[in-house]
């Protein structure tokens, strides 16, 4: 009996469990959903991870949570998604809503408390399940701008809670697409070099090669007749009638997100400005996207037959475009063998002298490339024969620190001067100056000793009410902004920076002392120099 009843329990738990992954999603906003971005789209050094609801230039607008759950992580940052909240719902999912200007009540109130005990405005707080339970259509925050969004708009994701991979949302929200995708462009690569655009083809058409051929397209999905370019969701290659190629744009980890820079054309972007998706994997794409992939995509024949090439792309509701050409290739083509001068993409590069010392770890290239470092008159120029792609991994860079600048040792930072001046923090080690870096380029050891400027925003009477804005334009020339403190009467008050538009701000509150009240602000860059500025202020 007690083993049917157990068997009993585990029946009820499981079709409960079933019920609730069953349970509909609602919209986080009112009003017919439109989108600006869409999930696996293109962006500097990541896919993007979710879907961009558009706010119509407005800011404010309520969020709703979209399921009954629990705020399990609040973040705020001067970069990034901004103001960003978690919510974990029963069936393990959890929903993210990005860039908001402001937190619902009870949010705002349990946030702000944790801020002024760590008297910081940039903090991350992971909320006890009990602590803050909210309930579908709640309202939980106010659209906004903050972060690193360049125009107001809600950033929306689904994860997983145990991988925390971020997954599609439109598996779980229906938005209404009524245009199909659109191939704007074809490519054509010799091995991983870029050999041709052409446009869009007839059947009528023969493509003739001598080599292996990989394709990459120029391709858009818009959801609505006037939207936005949004991403493709899927993509296929024909050969012959027979599915050759194909790859979803579904889950991708945030820990792979960065291989975007070898699933689109990095150098296409950089020079001719077009996005060229590769329908090909170059030698370090660990991407799990790939479904069918024959010869990591790339095309020849053992005849000297013509050959029907299809190339079909799809959004996330199976409307499609394609094109169909002849594709001929030699039967003496091949791949060329590896240059012996190239360092081999998945082995670590090391290389040491007295002045310098570089570590690139192991796939950090996604391709084999021929290094070359050079060091002359404190400038060590690290760079690749023919290859300028940002690295997958981090390298380890330390150059030696000049006997001039020893005693700035916490000044220290690294200088890449492959163009305009670009700051890369660094630590003194042992004589060294040593940071990651991203980037081939031309880098020295440099110094930061220099304040930020803050310039008051002051109103022409000097005096401000409970509800008034009062601003501080703070600037850096170089670290940038760091940490910053607000006290009034001597006592932490809450404030915020935004980035966009160098300003440091707070809002006259009840919090703050009718009368004449003395304001100081102290703001330091990343290398901890500081300006303080003090005034007084009357406050009616």
């Amino acid at each position: 009996m007690k083993n049917n009843f157990s068997k009993f329990l585990l029946f009820v738990f499981a079709f409960v469990n079933y019920m609730q992954a069953q349970s509909p999603f609602i919209f986080p906003l009112k009003g017919k959903p439109a989108l600006n971005g869409n999930y696996g789209e293109v962006r500097p050094n990541h896919f993007h991870a979710g879907i961009d609801f558009r706010t119509h230039f407005s800011d404010h607008l309520p969020i709703y949570a979209v399921a009954d759950g629990y705020v399990s992580r609040i973040k705020i940052s001067t970069s990034g998604y901004g103001k960003v909240l978690y919510v974990t719902h029963p069936n393990g999912l959890v929903s993210v809503y990005g860039h908001e200007y402001a937190f619902a009540d009870k949010i705002k109130k349990y946030t702000e408390a944790a801020q002024e005990i760590a008297e910081v405005f940039e903090i991350e707080l992971f909320p006890k399940p009990t602590d803050l339970l909210v309930k579908q259509g709640e309202v939980i925050g106010y659209t906004g701008n903050t972060g690193s969004s360049e125009g107001p708009h809600l950033h929306f994701e689904i994860r997983d809670e145990k991988s925390e991979a971020p997954l599609n949302p439109l598996r779980f929200l229906k938005i209404e697409d009524v245009v199909v995708p659109k191939i704007q462009c074809v490519a054509l690569y010799s091995e991983y070099e870029l050999e041709k655009i052409i446009l869009p083809t007839k059947k009528t058409d023969t493509l003739k090669t001598t080599y292996p051929v990989g394709f990459g397209v120029e391709c858009f999905d818009y959801e609505q007749k006037q939207g936005n370019k949004n991403n493709i969701y899927k993509a296929e290659i024909y050969i012959d009638g027979k599915l050759y190629y194909s790859h979803v744009l579904d889950s991708i980890t945030f820990d792979l997100a960065r291989y975007v820079n070898t699933y689109a054309d990095y150098e296409a972007k950089k020079q001719k400005h077009i996005t060229i998706q590769k329908l090909f994997k170059e030698k370090n794409n660990d991407l799990p996207i790939y479904k069918t992939i024959n010869d990591k995509g790339f095309i020849s024949f053992k005849d000297n037959a013509f050959h029907i090439v299809r190339i079909v792309v799809y959004d996330f509701y199976n409307q499609k475009d394609e094109v169909s050409f002849c594709l001929k290739t030699s039967i003496t083509s091949t791949i060329s063998a590896r240059d012996s001068k190239k360092q081999d993409c998945l082995i670590a590069f090391k290389e040491s002298t007295v002045d310098y010392n570089i570590e690139l770890p192991a796939k950090s290239l996604y391709e084999d490339a021929q290094l070359i470092a050079s060091y002359q008159n404190g400038v060590l120029s690290f760079t690749a024969v023919g290859y300028d792609v940002p690295f997958q991994n981090n390298c380890i860079l330390k150059l030696k620190v000049p006997d001039n600048l020893l005693k700035y040792k916490d000044k220290l930072c690294l200088s890449n001067v492959s163009g305009v001046k670009n700051y890369v923090d660094a630590v003194f080690e042992n004589g060294f100056a040593k940071a990651n870096i991203k980037t081939f380029g031309k880098y020295k050891v440099d110094i930061d000793t220099i304040a930020p400027q803050i310039k008051f925003n002051s109103n022409k009477t000097g005096v401000y009410k409970t509800g008034s804005t009062i601003s501080f334009k703070v600037t850096d020339n170089y670290s940038g902004i760091g940490v910053f403190k607000l006290r009034l009467n001597g006592k932490w008050h809450l404030a915020e920076y935004e980035h966009k538009t160098n300003t440091i701000f707070f809002i006259v509150d009840e919090k703050v002392s009718k009368g004449n009240t003395i304001l100081n602000l102290q703001v330091s860059d990343k290398k901890n120099n500081q300006t303080n500025f003090q005034t007084t202020l009357v406050i009616q």
